[in-house]
Parts: structure tokens; sequence; C-alpha cells
């Protein structure tokens, strides 16, 4: 998470070269100590406090630089907001009602009622709910106002209508809670969760009058029932329905070049499960280009990202493309490496084990001290998979010595009363087995294999098959380097993304 000083410097290197002008226009003076800041930290290639505060030394700014900071963000935001009025539907919408709040305090009710007809129509047409409902309020206290001086003047506000944007927003409430579910439950494959989604989405009424809709709850019902059935071919054919709909603009709702975005990566997705690379590539490209085209935050990218390096790893492809359009650092030092979103740090351990496959030993060892300490102190589960990845690597380079003291290590912490999994404590026992008795490798390889597939509800475990480590095991079991992996897997013909390296290993010999 950044900080709010490095949020601050991000949030004045995001903004354009008109928001500026609009900034210093409208919002500051030339004497100003906020327009000061603004231009300093506006001309900083890299937000550095020691530097500001150095710059500042005789002025109030350093001695009060936190204040001055929140100040300034504030005063951006205000800024911003000014700047985009009325470029989108909210905006319309809420300045329309602020609008009519003035009017009413001014006791100009017809001028009020003319601005918040033209709300609802915008609401109606956009399928903007919430406002809707505010809209719809406004005018039940507006028409009781009305009715209340003229007693000869109906009252048309619509009660129906307001209690059917309360349903559709209390439904869509309901499905966006089951879709945070859903992601949650795809990303740890919780059987559970999934069910519980399931039974929620049968109760739902008028289902297929809310389907063909083009709002947001009729996105969001489709991906679920896509993302919940199970047979991968029909699963993918709701998918493509979902995204033609996008593509042919039937969709109406704020933000939905997102949810696009969403929806192409779970396409992505489902096509890496059923071995679809040339439909892979598609979406990677496709992805690419509205990166190329559309105004995205790169952050957007992390999901995408890690599936993309799933498909990678599995077939040793060893470059990833949609990484480098920004949304993940890697090893570069100018940037901070992004580990709090959990597709990000999913990427940088499939990058770790690409590079260990590849036999770029240097590049793991650098990436893997990276992780390890910015991991430490909030991922646990992660940081335990990192040690384990790193004895591997050590392991498979030959280090045995320092792979023993790693084992030592291990051992004290035991001692000294640390938790681990069962499965934790199993796979160091495996690896000590196993370099204590070299000779014996493929025997214990397969009584290891034996003995965890016996654990449930392992964190670890479920870690160590998300990453696919089993592919160590593998290759321990027909005497191939985890280093010349990649190589090895570039050459096979994939066909199941949930089968084993074994079975790859056992059709190559086959066929040749």
């Amino acid at each position: 998470m950044k900080t709010p000083s490095a949020q601050l410097f991000y949030l004045i290197e995001k903004m354009s070269a008109a928001e500026k002008r609009f900034l210093k226009i409208h919002f500051s003076s030339a004497k100003s100590h906020l327009t000061e800041l603004f231009d300093f930290i506006n001309a900083q290639q890299s937000y550095d406090e020691k530097v500001v505060k150095a710059h500042f030394s005789n002025s109030l700014i350093s001695k009060n630089l936190k204040v001055y900071k929140v100040q300034l963000t504030e005063l951006i935001l205000r800024s911003q907001v000014a700047y985009h009025a009325k470029r989108t539907v909210r905006s319309q919408i809420r300045i329309l009602l602020e609008e009519v709040d003035i009017l009413i305090g001014q006791f100009l009710v017809p001028a009020a009622m003319v601005r918040l007809h033209k709300a609802i129509e915008i609401c109606r047409k956009n399928n903007e709910t919430a406002l809707l409902v505010v809209a719809l309020q406004h005018q039940f206290m507006l028409e009781r106002y009305i009715s209340r001086q003229k007693t000869n003047k109906p009252f048309k506000g619509d009660g129906n209508a307001l209690n059917k944007a309360l349903q559709t927003l209390i439904q869509e409430t309901e499905l966006v809670q089951l879709v945070r579910l859903l992601d949650t439950s795809c990303l740890n494959e919780n059987e559970k969760t999934r069910s519980t989604v399931i039974a929620a989405l049968n109760k739902i009424p008028n289902r297929e009058e809310v389907r063909t809709g083009n709002n947001a709850s009729a996105f969001y019902l489709a991906k679920m029932e896509a993302l919940t059935t199970e047979n991968l071919p029909n699963r993918i054919r709701l998918q493509e329905q979902i995204i033609k709909r996008f593509q042919a603009e039937e969709y109406t709702f704020t933000n939905q070049k997102y949810l696009y975005l969403e929806m192409l990566s779970d396409l992505l997705d489902s096509y890496v499960q059923v071995v679809n690379k040339t439909k892979v590539e598609a979406v990677i490209s496709l992805i690419g280009k509205l990166f190329t085209e559309e105004n995205y935050n790169a952050k957007f990218l992390y999901l995408p990202s890690y599936i993309e390096a799933k498909h990678n790893f599995y077939h040793g492809i060893t470059t990833c493309r949609l990484s480098s359009f920004g949304a993940i650092s890697g090893l570069d030092p100018e940037l901070e490496i992004e580990v709090d979103n959990v597709f990000a740090l999913g990427f940088h351990l499939f990058e770790i084990l690409s590079n260990m496959t590849a036999g770029e030993s240097e590049k793991v060892k650098s990436l893997l001290s990276v992780l390890q300490t910015v991991t430490k102190p909030e991922h646990h589960n992660e940081n335990v998979l990192l040690d384990l990845i790193e004895i591997i690597d050590h392991y498979d380079c030959d280090n045995i010595r320092t792979v023993n003291y790693l084992l030592s290590s291990f051992q004290r912490k035991l001692k000294r009363g640390k938790a681990f999994t069962p499965f934790t404590v199993a796979t160091y026992d495996f690896i000590k087995k196993i370099v204590k008795n070299p000779d014996e490798k493929k025997i214990l390889t397969q009584q290891f294999l034996s003995e965890i597939s016996g654990f449930e509800n392992d964190s670890i475990q479920n870690l160590w098959l998300q990453f696919q480590l089993n592919d160590w095991l593998d290759c321990l079991l027909h005497d191939v380097k985890f280093s010349e992996l990649a190589y090895k897997k570039s050459k096979m013909n994939r066909t199941q993304f949930g089968d084993p390296l074994s079975k790859s290993f056992s059709t190559q010999i086959l066929n040749k």
C-alpha cells in the first residue's frame, strides 16, 4: 500500500497538462505555499521527502510538511472534481441534484422540478440505480411540498417507480456481494463457497428477465452463471456471449469498460484451462490493444498478467507480454514491487518459477530476496512458500551446503515453537531425506507424493498446487533438471491443464 506521500506524488504524476493548468488557474495563487509545494513535487522524477524538506528548509512548508501535503491532496481532488464536472454521467446527475437542493432552498420549486426531471431521465437512460433512488426521493419531497401549497395540484410522486428502483438497487448489491464471494472461491477452488453462490442465484426472482437486461445486475448474473458452470466448453460459450454483448455495446452502466476487461480475464482463464493456445493468444492481444487505446489504470492488468504467467509456466514460455504494459514492476529498481494485490504477488511467484525452470539462477535469487523481504510482515503463507522455493532452487543448483543450512534453520524454528502446517513440515522432511539419500530419490519422491495426497485444507499445500510445484517432484521422478524444464515444456504438446507433468513426460517418451 502506498504511503500518503507516495499517493500524493502518484496523484500529481497522473494529472494531465490540462488538469495541472486548471488547478493553477482556478485553485491556487502564485504566492501560495501549496502552489510552491505542488510545483516542486511536480518537477521531481520520484518523490524524495528529504529533498523536499531541504528545499523548503527556510519556509513554513518544511516545519509543517505533513499538514501541507494533506491540504495539497485535498486541493488537487477538489480541482479534479471541478475539472471533470459534467464529463461523466454520474457527475451530471450529482450536479443536477445539488442544483435542485439550492433551488429548493431559494423556494424556486418549478425550476428545481425541471432539473430533477432531467436528472431522473439521465439516471434511467444510463441504469444509474443508486442515484435514481435519490432523485425519486427528491421528487416525492418536492411533490409533497407542491401539494401542500396548492390544494388543487394533484400529487405526481411515482411510488411504484421508487419501489422498483429500490428493489433493483437491493438486487444489484446482493449480486455484487455474490460476485465477490465467487471471485474468492475461484482463486482458492472453494467448492463450499461456490455452492453457496449457486444456491443464492437459484433464489433470484425473474432470473431470465434480469439476465436479458442491460444493467449491472444483468452482467453480474450472467458472469456468475458462467463461472458456476462446471463444464468448461459450456462455461466458455456463456462467457463468449457476455463478451459479444460488451462488444455490441448492449450493456449500459458505469465502469462497464473495466468490467469488460474483467470478463476478458475470466475468458482468458477458461481458455488456459482447456489449453487453447490460439484463443489465449487472441485474448492477450485484445487486452494489449485495449491498454494501448484506452486510458486504463495499469493495475487492472494484475489479473490478466497473472493468468498469462500461469499459462506460460505450464507451456514453458519464458516471456510475459501483458506485464510489459507497466502493471507489474518485476525487478525494475525505479519501481516499487506490488505485493498487496494477490494477483501481482502470484505473477511474481510464477516469474520466479519460470526463471528457475529456464536456468536463470541469478534472477531467481534477486527476486526471491526482494519478495521474501516484502512478504514477511503480512503474507505469511506466501513467505513460507518462498522459503520452500528457495531451498528447491539451491537443491537444483547442487548447493547442498546451503540446503543443509536452510534445513537446520527450519529445525531451529520448530524447536523454538514456531508453528508450521503439516504439509510444510512434511516437505522439509522430504528434502532432508533426498539430500541424505540421493540414490533413493525416486522412491522417496513417490512416497512423498502418496503421503501429501492425504492432506486436506492445508494452506501451504493449496499454494504449492496453485503454483504447480508438483512439477519439481515430477522432475525428480524422471531425472530431469528443474533448470531445464522450460525448454522441455516448450517442446511438449500439453493438452489438458490439469494433467500432471509426469503424464506429459510419459507421453513424450511413448511418442519417441
